[in-house]
């Protein structure tokens, strides 16, 4: 098969780019060469390679498992079915981050359900400071502490563990966190794309998807140093609940902050001792 009837028969099922994506993978051809090179014969192990991708993308596995790899802020984490992949809605919980982290000469920060790492490390790399991050997933730990060390270049301090399990009697100036909080219904209207990623990920119990919240809010406060922020990633159509949470835990300067998509996505809420 020629490289232009590959491209044909790419694009007549896939998007353009995950066609282009596949073409790369299989031929090493970027997207110029795919163009200028398009009447060259494709041996039959890049066709067969090809083709065994396009499936795989037709059958609901995301691009990014395809590829091994995701962009955010700036840099490309390693992903695997072990992880959720980061998205650019949570772009925002890192910005936040930083701009607090300027109020603490050094701060101390936490990444609660770290995933892939993708939070932990943008954060870290930005302060040129350390990040500690903790997960439930062995699995998704060691993808985290990979992505942490190539992109920082140190060496993490990275716990397996539930929520604050893994840190007692430890302090922090900035909490970060984007726990699962999907409802079962919210999850259920999902694409298969969605369905791919690990369930763990996603479900964050009772009926409003807010109890791993609950207890994060509620735990928090015994690891914060005074004036410390926890900020988390939610749902639109949760920030005003979780705001009511973080006062009734004694919160203050409670603040919603909108994604690039202009949806509410980050709130937090700042700790000072009665």
């Amino acid at each position: 098969m020629r490289l232009s009837g590959l491209r044909q028969l790419l694009l007549h099922r896939l998007d353009p780019v995950d066609a282009r994506m596949i073409i790369r993978l299989a031929t090493g051809l970027d997207d110029i060469h795919q163009i200028t090179e398009s009447g060259m014969e494709l041996s039959k192990k890049e066709e067969e390679e090809a083709l065994r991708l396009m499936e795989r993308r037709l059958n609901g596995t995301p691009m990014a498992y395809i590829t091994g790899e995701k962009e955010f802020y700036g840099h490309s984490f390693r992903v695997s079915p072990s992880v959720l992949i980061p998205r650019p809605d949570t772009e925002t919980l890192v910005e936040e981050a930083l701009a607090a982290s300027s109020l603490f000469p050094s701060p101390a920060i936490l990444d609660l359900c770290t995933g892939s790492g993708a939070i932990a490390s943008s954060i870290a790399y930005a302060l040129k400071k350390p990040v500690a991050f903790s997960d439930i997933s062995e699995e998704a730990l060691a993808i985290a502490k990979e992505n942490y060390r190539r992109i920082t270049g140190e060496e993490p301090d990275a716990r397996c563990g539930s929520l604050f399990a893994p840190w007692k009697g430890h302090l922090f100036d900035i909490i970060v966190s984007n726990p699962p909080y999907l409802t079962d219904s919210w999850y259920q209207e999902t694409d298969k794309d969605v369905k791919a990623e690990p369930l763990l990920a996603f479900i964050g119990g009772g009926e409003d998807g807010l109890s791993l919240i609950r207890s994060i809010i509620s735990s928090s406060p015994l690891f914060l140093n005074e004036g410390g922020f926890l900020m988390l990633e939610c749902d639109y159509r949760q920030t005003g609940i979780c705001g009511s949470l973080l006062e009734k835990s004694g919160f203050t300067d409670i603040r919603t902050v909108k994604d690039m998509a202009g949806k509410e996505r980050v709130v937090y809420g700042r700790r000072f001792s009665e």
